[in-house]
């Protein structure tokens, strides 16, 4: 079990007050007009693994949220979020329960992703989409993030990117087909660390990106 507390835990206010500034209110836009292309909640159940403030479920009509913060849980109840306190590693849902499950930023805070998505696996009905936005680590912000971690952030120290194909691969291997993939370019991050890895670097354009994946009608036993 790890005992470490959480970022999320003692700066959950600070995360949710960056949604109301300039900058990310511009972010958080570009992201939901992004996600809005996979996200589709009408006449159907959803959950969010890492439901946080409950900021892009309560926008996009995610019924449901699950989030290891209590102080998260209770901002997304807030904003009418069916909100529970527990980790993406162990959904407190039946098999089958969901339509489709989201995960936005979230993991890359995993401390067990694989574990995670056979957990999304099980919650989803026959059929059912899993959408995973998240910041890819060979992208701008991804190596802005990270170095940010590497320097003792407060939040980015606890995260690991991942790219694309990374992600694929664990959504694979935990019994899911990848459908679509949807990106945008954000704007550029701050520059106060200066440039030191963020040049001569091969980076994809877009540093915001959505897969899509389904959970095909079929048996899959871990």
């Amino acid at each position: 079990m790890n005992n470490q507390i959480s970022p999320f835990d003692t700066h959950f206010a600070e995360y949710d007050q960056w949604f109301d500034s300039v900058r990310g209110s511009e972010i958080f836009a570009l992201e939901l007009d992004c996600l809005r292309q996979a996200v589709d909640t009408a006449n159907s159940r959803w959950l969010e693994v890492g439901v946080g403030p409950g900021r892009f479920a309560s926008t996009l009509g995610v019924q449901v949220g699950v989030d290891p913060s209590g102080d998260m849980v209770s901002m997304a109840s807030e904003r009418g979020i069916d909100a529970h306190l527990a980790a993406g590693e162990r959904l407190p849902f039946e098999d089958s329960s969901f339509d489709g499950v989201l995960m936005v930023c979230t993991i890359c805070f995993l401390h067990d992703p694989d574990k995670a998505l056979k957990e999304c696996w099980r919650v989803l009905r026959d059929s059912g989409r899993l959408v995973i936005g998240f910041v890819p680590a060979n992208s701008l912000w991804g190596v802005y993030h990270a170095l940010r971690g590497d320097r003792g952030h407060a939040f980015y120290s606890a995260a690991h990117f991942y790219t694309s194909e990374d992600i694929k691969a664990l959504a694979e291997s935990a019994g899911f087909t990848c459908q679509a993939e949807y990106g945008c370019v954000l704007p550029i991050p701050d520059k106060s660390l200066g440039n030191a890895g963020l040049s001569g670097q091969s980076l994809r354009d877009e540093s915001f990106v959505v897969l899509v994946f389904f959970k095909a009608g079929q048996d899959h036993t871990f």
